[in-house]
């Protein structure tokens, strides 16, 4: 859930709250003001029939076929319900009547039931007749507040209504204003999710909230601070690869001056053994034959050796020819691998010896890689010539094996960092997709720089 969201639950929660404790506190006070309203009617009607009725007795006279009493005109009582009994239990007169039921304010059913649940239960009141000295019945008085719950059902919709209409203003007003608070920090995450996506030249704007104008300088001086770390890093890796290369190079002239040239004395002298051990000394033959079969194999080692380091195979063959000799001795290596490939390098013009040498070097250390910690069943290998138009050519690589693969959290090796420097040097770009148990594609491309011929 966004914080936008929160803050606003959270005020709505707070009015809401609010709400129902006025409420509480209306209802409370409306139930005690139509119990002291009642009360009092109840008080006067009573004094009323004892002054106007029991104490003069002689203006009434009780027959069921008249309503001496009047009860209609205390119709205006609307708290009471009046009824008179005669000595039989007949309702003979009451001061209830059609016109005030439908005049008078009805509120809803369950409304009445919850007043009546929440107030103290009401007792009705009996009145004995006497007239002349002779019992002609009963008043009873019942009170009823069924005018006032009407009443107090009419305020409080009105009330709701205001507050609903409050309630809405002040979510409008509260969206707002967090929205237009908060709006900085969507500047905040973008910056963020281009930082992680490894974009250095992301730039936070300045933001006006004092707060939020630290938080954006700090921002900024931080990834200043480290673009320029790892372009450092990045001019002290490609120094190292340079300065690899060249110890390479190094230690294969040593190999080809001191080592190889010894081999190829060792070989000679026991090419003379063994003629020698043919023509006079026939016991040493085998020892002769061992000795020029392991100069020869030692040869062709430091040969593959001097291949490996000084990349002559790509003086001599050439970059696809290269390419494919690397591929074919590493599927001679590894019989258990299933591997395909693809070398198209038709129409690749004369392109300069550090991308040669990179396009090379990534190859084979992904064949390295996969040999060491893959554990593949299956490799595919394409690696293609593309030309889009004039300006854009590209040597395009994808290399994707069906091994154990690793997680997204996983930090590159110093194999595939040196991959990235490589690639990094040339200004190429490279996309990794991996997933545990889902092996890994590589997706790698080397924009061409050409040379004069």
């Amino acid at each position: 859930m966004s914080l936008k969201l929160r803050l606003i639950l959270i005020i709505n929660a707070v009015l809401l709250l609010i709400l129902v404790l006025g409420s509480i506190l209306a209802i409370d006070m409306a139930k005690k003001n139509v119990r002291a309203e009642v009360a009092s009617s109840e008080k006067l009607t009573l004094y009323l029939f004892e002054i106007g009725v029991l104490k003069n007795p002689k203006y009434y006279s009780i027959e069921s076929e008249y309503k001496p009493l009047n009860l209609q005109t205390l119709v205006h009582m609307r708290h009471l319900k009046i009824e008179f009994y005669n000595l039989e239990g007949k309702l003979i007169e009451s001061n209830i009547s059609d016109t005030r039921t439908q005049t008078m304010d009805q509120a809803p059913p369950w409304f009445v039931n919850f007043m009546g649940l929440i107030s103290d239960p009401w007792q009705p009141k009996r009145l004995p007749v006497e007239i002349l000295g002779q019992p002609k019945g009963t008043i009873i008085i019942t009170p009823d507040p069924s005018y006032e719950f009407g009443e107090i059902w009419n305020q409080l919709t009105g009330i709701f209504y205001l507050a609903g209409t409050f309630f809405i203003l002040t979510n409008i007003l509260v969206a707002w204003i967090v929205f237009r608070a908060l709006s900085p920090v969507e500047f905040i995450l973008q910056a963020l999710t281009q930082l992680e996506l490894g974009n250095l030249k992301v730039k936070m704007p300045d933001l006006k909230t004092p707060e939020l104008s630290v938080i954006s300088s700090k921002f900024n001086h931080m990834v200043k601070t480290l673009r320029l770390s790892v372009e450092q890093n990045h001019k002290l890796s490609q120094k190292l690869i340079r300065v690899q290369e060249e110890e390479k190079k190094s230690l294969a002239r040593d190999l080809h001056d001191e080592f190889g040239q010894s081999l190829t004395a060792i070989h000679a002298d026991a090419a003379v053994l063994k003629n020698l051990a043919t023509k006079e000394y026939p016991k040493i033959k085998p020892s002769a034959h061992a000795i020029s079969d392991l100069s020869k194999h030692l040869m062709n080692l430091v040969g593959g050796m001097l291949n490996q380091l000084k990349l002559g195979v790509l003086n001599e063959l050439g970059l696809e020819e290269g390419l494919i000799d690397l591929i074919r001795s590493w599927k001679v290596r590894h019989p258990k691998i299933r591997l395909d490939y693809q070398v198209d390098l038709k129409g690749l013009p004369r392109i300069t010896e550090t991308l040669s040498i990179t396009a090379y070097r990534i190859i084979q250390e992904c064949l390295t890689n996969i040999s060491r910690h893959a554990k593949a069943k299956h490799v595919d290998i394409k690696i293609q010539f593309v030309k889009k138009n004039v300006s854009s050519k590209m040597i395009d690589i994808h290399v994707q094996d069906d091994g154990v693969g690793f997680k997204k959290s996983h930090r590159d090796g110093f194999g595939l960092s040196g991959m990235r420097e490589r690639i990094h040097e040339v200004n190429g770009s490279i996309k990794i997709k991996s997933e545990v148990h889902q092996g890994v594609s590589l997706d790698i491309q080397l924009p061409l720089k050409r040379i004069p011929k």
